[in-house]
């Protein structure tokens, strides 16, 4: 079954490589953890700008993407997005941290990756589920930034500075990710 099913996900990933629909920076890291017959990875985000249309007092929780930028941003950009917003619910300015989902065929091969994470810095993560043919894994960063955009009135060259230096860090983690030896 292990192997059946990290022959899927290789596959889907090769796919949405193919379809350009897998962050370009983080894909080294994927491709490293997929050479170990023990691990797959099932998804990932390099990290993220983004502005969310979210009502955080509404008792439903959704969300809506109103823009997001896999990359370094400019004030310019969002300071333009921000002021084309026309939706009704309020609009987040927010910054994501790398995340990572990998499979990992058994405890053992699971554990093993967690202490190498955390060897190479990454601290959040832990086992998510557990199937009979895998444990599922989650990784991620612990930089990120969440303000309300639509009331605020700083700086926008300011903000977006540390936003940028947040995404150098995911970047940072990233590589010393990919300098681990799985």
């Amino acid at each position: 079954m292990w192997k059946d099913f990290r022959k899927k996900r290789a596959e889907l990933l090769e796919n949405a490589v193919k379809a350009k629909k897998v962050d370009e920076k983080i894909l080294s890291l994927l491709e490293k953890i997929n050479k170990n017959k023990n691990l797959v990875t099932i998804s990932s985000c390099y990290g993220r700008v983004v502005l969310l249309e979210f009502d955080i007092m509404s008792t439903k929780k959704r969300s809506v993407f109103y823009k997001k930028w896999h990359r370094k941003v400019s004030a310019e950009e969002v300071e333009l997005a921000v002021s084309s917003y026309a939706g009704k619910l309020p609009l987040w300015f927010r910054v994501e941290p790398f995340i990572l989902h990998v499979a990992a065929k058994d405890m053992k091969s699971a554990a093993d990756f967690l202490v190498k994470c955390r060897k190479a810095g990454v601290r959040r993560g832990g086992i998510q589920g557990l199937q009979k043919d895998r444990v599922s894994i989650e990784v991620q960063g612990t930089t990120s930034m969440y303000l309300p955009a639509d009331i605020f009135e700083g700086s926008w060259n300011d903000l977006i500075k540390t936003a940028n230096r947040i995404m150098e860090l995911n970047e940072k983690q990233i590589r010393k990710l990919v300098r681990v030896e799985w």
